[in-house]
């Protein structure tokens, strides 16, 4: 039997945390660039939204990767994404929290509709140690970008804890 938790009932004993990744620059082509890094976890994660400071130029199809820590495959947590090319500053990307699921930019300039996809997940996924990491799809030449990004989780052991990489 399965049984499911409100994310109430899941927060009353710990306290959700955030934490910003400042600034990821979007030159990536075929480099992979670090975001997270989650030790002593396991962790359930709420939300992962990006947020551009800086105009992207080029054309990016960012995708979000992870990684265990301990061996283990990069494995993608989302598809694919929408292309980001010429977002301006503002953009606020989301992801569902499904493995099918996009990186969607948001329509709005410095807001989102607060739909379960774009204000957190519909179930919290359940990530253990390891490395949540941005590439690009098409391994393009973006040539410039930052994006910050922010992660919402609740440590499943009181040692679990996520910070920027």
């Amino acid at each position: 039997m399965t049984t499911q938790f409100t994310r109430e009932q899941l927060t009353q004993t710990r306290a959700l945390r955030t934490v910003r990744r400042p600034g990821v620059a979007l030159e990536l082509g075929t480099a992979t660039f670090d975001i997270f890094t989650i030790t002593d976890g396991p962790i359930l994660c709420f939300s992962l939204i990006g947020h551009a400071t800086e105009l992207v130029a080029g054309t990016a199809i960012p995708r979000l990767q992870f990684t265990p820590t301990g061996g283990g495959a990069q494995s993608g947590l989302c598809v694919a994404a929408a292309d980001i090319d010429t977002d301006a500053i503002n953009t606020l990307y989301t992801w569902t929290g499904l493995l099918a699921g996009l990186l969607t930019p948001s329509v709005g300039i410095g807001h989102l509709d607060l739909t379960v996809a774009q204000a957190g997940f519909a179930s919290p996924i359940t990530l253990t140690s390891g490395v949540i990491a941005l590439t690009d799809a098409t391994a393009a030449a973006v040539t410039g970008g930052l994006i910050d990004w922010y992660i919402t989780y609740l440590p499943l052991i009181d040692a679990g804890l996520i910070v920027a990489a």
